[in-house]
């Protein structure tokens, strides 16, 4: 059978694939327009029927503000005198040339159209069909208890905020929130969460993992040969693709943006020969980046492995395709795409070592990745454990259970957010991104840092770290409430030993404390 033949069948496989549904996002919308633009623009509204209930709002009133989405528009106007106006509609039909919402996706219910781009029919039935209820998929979930947000008060990572094109996440302190009225699915929040906090839920990555798996079994099965999986955004039509190329396998997602390096490592893992990034102008120039950025780790890794980066690219929609080595197709993993996206990549990642062999035991990535090892200066470090509560992730943990004070590191948990050197009160903890290639060294946890017991010099009971008395001793030698040499010794003692021995001593209390009495007064 041809490789055409064996796509068809295929395609077909991909087309019949039923996912998971997910919750639906409902829209309430009684019809009523804010149209917004100065008195000049407001008097174009004239040519539009007298049927549609429009609200103008002057932008020569004062300084604008407008937010929301289709069914809770908000428009508010402060004048000279600081007096706010606040105009609430369904829609907002904005007649400024600049539009009032900036954001590269933006709300439902929010039409941009100067009069001079007015195209009049088409306005109208736009405007006349954003009365009703409307529905579309709840694309995300997260995860609050795997955010790497904020730790103890500080802002630890915003990478989520920083790439949402439609300006639909927020900071709440140590956690996010994502509006769901503004999210639109761009999926671009899911590749940039270090965690996997954020997950893309229509489809979700167990869905596209075995829909991935699924297309590319059918066409080897039908004797298909170097297929190549090619991911393309709903407005991107493949068609140029389906007859330059007989072993090129479309995709469709929801948004480009939600595939990551999640997606396009398993589909290498899963037997494709290249994995394709259709982009073009509609892709939000944000997305874009972010995919770059994904792709930079990625072919760090793949490199590393003897993959060239033709092998993963973004292409733009409608160019040739860049050439790859067919050889290096890998025997095709029949595992399950696991639903958390870390643990999609190590999977993958897992599977091509075993194939690939590469003589490196790791690779060192950009330095934004989220993958990497803890380094502690022991000389610096007096084993405090700030920095293991400090940690989202759980990679550095307190060893201390086992008699012994050591922290302890799980390099598959790091996610580099540097919570951990932010919160070091000695700056005694770095990040090094890199990509350990032996799956065991990667989940064993390992001693970044021990240090021996100190034993009270009154009871003998082991109470603090060495390092940390230490220290203690030679900051406060010369502290006035340490001027004896027996109040200094008490920092060598245990809580117990240490106030018996306060209330013991004369000097400590002034002669103001009675056994029997408690404080004079």
């Amino acid at each position: 059978m041809s490789n055409r033949e064996a796509r068809q069948h295929a395609l077909e496989v991909l087309t019949a694939f039923e996912l998971e549904p997910t919750s639906l996002v409902t829209y309430h919308s009684a019809g009523k327009i804010i149209a917004l633009g100065d008195d000049e623009l407001l008097d174009k509204c004239n040519d539009l029927p007298t049927s549609l209930d429009i609200t103008r709002v002057s932008s020569d009133s004062g300084e604008v503000r407008a937010e929301g989405y289709l069914g809770a528009y908000t428009v508010s106007v402060t004048d000279s005198q600081g007096n706010v106006t606040a105009n609430r509609a369904d829609a907002l039909l904005d007649l400024n040339q600049t539009p009032v919402l900036k954001r590269e996706m933006l709300p439902p219910g929010y039409l941009h159209a100067p009069p001079t781009e007015w195209e009049r029919l088409a306005l109208v039935d736009e405007l006349e069909n954003l009365a009703g209820e409307f529905e579309k998929p709840k694309y995300f979930d997260y995860d609050p208890s795997i955010c790497a947000h904020g730790v103890n008060g500080k802002i630890v990572c915003s990478k989520c905020i920083d790439a949402c094109p439609a300006e639909a996440i927020v900071s709440l302190g140590e956690r996010i929130e994502v509006n769901p009225n503004l999210c639109q699915g761009g999926g671009t929040c899911t590749t940039v969460c270090p965690s996997g906090a954020i997950r893309y839920l229509y489809p979700n990555l167990r869905d596209s993992g075995k829909r991935l798996r699924d297309t590319l079994d059918a066409y080897r099965e039908q004797g298909g040969s170097q297929p190549i999986v090619a991911f393309h955004g709903e407005n991107i039509s493949p068609d140029h693709y389906l007859q330059a190329y007989d072993n090129v396998l479309p995709i469709e997602v929801e948004e480009l943006g939600s595939v990551g390096m999640d997606l396009c490592l398993s589909a290498l893992a899963y037997g494709a020969m290249q994995v394709a990034l259709l982009a073009d102008e509609e892709l939000p120039r944000s997305s874009l980046l972010n995919l770059r950025q994904q792709l930079d780790w990625l072919h760090a890794v793949i490199s590393e492995l003897g993959l060239g980066s033709a092998h993963v690219a973004i292409c733009q929609a409608g160019a040739a395709l860049p050439g790859v080595d067919s050889d290096k197709i890998v025997p095709a993993a029949i595992l399950d795409m696991p639903p958390l996206k870390r643990n999609a990549i190590f999977q993958s990642l897992d599977h091509l070592v075993a194939e690939l062999r590469p003589e490196a035991a790791l690779v060192k990535l950009p330095d934004t990745a989220p993958f990497g090892e803890v380094a502690i200066d022991a000389q610096k470090c007096t084993l405090c454990m700030a920095c293991v509560g400090a940690c989202p992730g759980r990679a550095l943990q307190d060893g201390s259970n086992r008699e012994v004070p050591e922290v302890f590191f799980i390099e598959s948990n790091c996610l580099q957010c540097g919570a951990c050197v932010m919160t070091c009160p000695e700056d005694a903890v770095s990040l090094a991104p890199r990509m350990l290639f032996d799956r065991e060294k990667r989940n064993r946890a390992r001693a970044l840092n021990r240090d021996t017991p100190f034993a009270c010099i009154a009871c003998g009971k082991p109470f603090a770290p060495t390092s940390v008395i230490q220290k203690m001793q030679d900051k406060l030698k010369d502290h006035y409430m340490f001027g004896s040499q027996r109040a200094l010794d008490r920092l060598k003692m245990c809580d117990d030993c240490r106030v018996a021995d306060i209330v013991q001593d004369p000097d400590a209390m002034g002669g103001q404390f009675d056994p029997s009495k408690g404080f004079r007064q």
